[in-house]
């Protein structure tokens, strides 16, 4: 009788974890996702799509310790699920996706598109369990007022295991610049004075190079991204937003200089708060391919491109979303 009663309040615990987290409002624009998640151990990237049917996993409280749910001493990969509503009023806003502390590893796709991801995963392993994740979720992935899935990929390689504490929650950090171009998502990355394609490996921006595998660095990196333009707006006048650095930063597009915040081999103080916005000379885009490479210096800490938003945007669009931030 005692296991028949214990299976029905945890069937209850479920049901109204579940509805907690499926018919949470926004209110002030802020959803939190603490609750039950589908939960999966193993590894396979189908996974990560939308049209997955999830319907046999387990469920699993998030935050907590997987170890403290029914998988003491397991080590390895593992996937949570989750899908969350997100109404149309949130079009022009920037939605943040906070996950908390996740141990040690991870990666979060958004309707089956990667937005983020801290730690490394084998075989270059590093652990980011002390680092909070917080993600931007591009506008374009979002189908407002219907089905959205996160998909979250975890490596855990001792001890405790998943995501293990901190406010799960989706938000607005405000209102969303209207890129032309939006240069969020996968950079090439290494470490030095200059870019070296034999040395450079993935890294995803915004994020501290802290968390990707990068632990401890400080000194010089270069992140470099290769993108299309059109011949329309590569003949407008155009601003390079360039998110948070930490610290000091030059921008280079095609191999010209365009310009810096800070100086290189020095303790640049408070700076690394400061957003970079760049406004771009007449013709420094060329219609189709161009090699944007912003050179960085971190005397300590944390640092790299840390923060968004990070994109390329007509200066007329740069005004009216300017206008529009002091008005919100």
């Amino acid at each position: 009788m005692k296991k028949i009663i214990t299976i029905q309040w945890i069937m209850l615990l479920v049901l109204v974890g579940s509805l907690k987290v499926s018919a949470a409002a926004f209110g002030s624009n802020e959803q939190s996702l603490n609750g039950m998640w589908k939960f999966r151990i193993g590894d396979n990237m189908e996974w990560a799509s939308p049209n997955y049917d999830d319907s046999g996993w387990n469920l699993i409280k998030v935050p907590d310790r997987w170890e403290n749910q029914g998988y003491n001493g397991y080590d390895g990969y593992a996937w949570y699920r989750l899908s969350p509503f997100i109404p149309a009023s949130m079009k022009n806003q920037s939605v943040i996706l906070e996950m908390g502390y996740i141990d040690d590893a991870d990666e979060v796709y958004f309707n089956g598109t990667l937005i983020g991801k801290t730690g490394s995963f084998p075989p270059h392993f590093s652990t980011a369990y002390k680092a909070l994740r917080k993600y931007q979720v591009p506008n374009n992935l979002i189908n407002y007022d219907g089905k959205n899935v996160i998909a979250v990929r975890v490596y855990d390689a001792q001890l405790d295991g998943g995501i293990i504490a901190g406010d799960l929650k989706i938000y607005s950090a405000g209102f969303l610049p209207q890129f032309d171009i939006n240069l969020a998502g996968e950079w090439q990355f290494n470490k030095g004075r200059d870019y070296n394609e034999s040395r450079a490996r993935p890294i995803h921006v915004p994020g501290a190079w802290e968390n990707q595998g990068y632990f401890g660095y400080d000194g010089y990196a270069v992140y470099t991204k290769k993108i299309n333009v059109s011949a329309d707006l590569a003949s407008q006048r155009l601003v390079m937003l360039a998110g948070r650095i930490d610290d000091a930063d030059m921008l280079f597009i095609n191999g010209k200089y365009i310009g810096q915040t800070g100086q290189f081999g020095e303790n640049n103080g408070n700076i690394y708060r400061e957003f970079r916005n760049y406004f771009l000379p007449p013709n420094t885009l060329k219609p189709g391919e161009n090699r944007i490479e912003i050179k960085v210096y971190d005397s300590g800490g944390d640092g790299g491109i840390y923060e968004g938003p990070i994109g390329i945007m007509t200066q007329k669009k740069f005004r009216e979303y300017w206008k529009a931030k002091r008005r919100n």
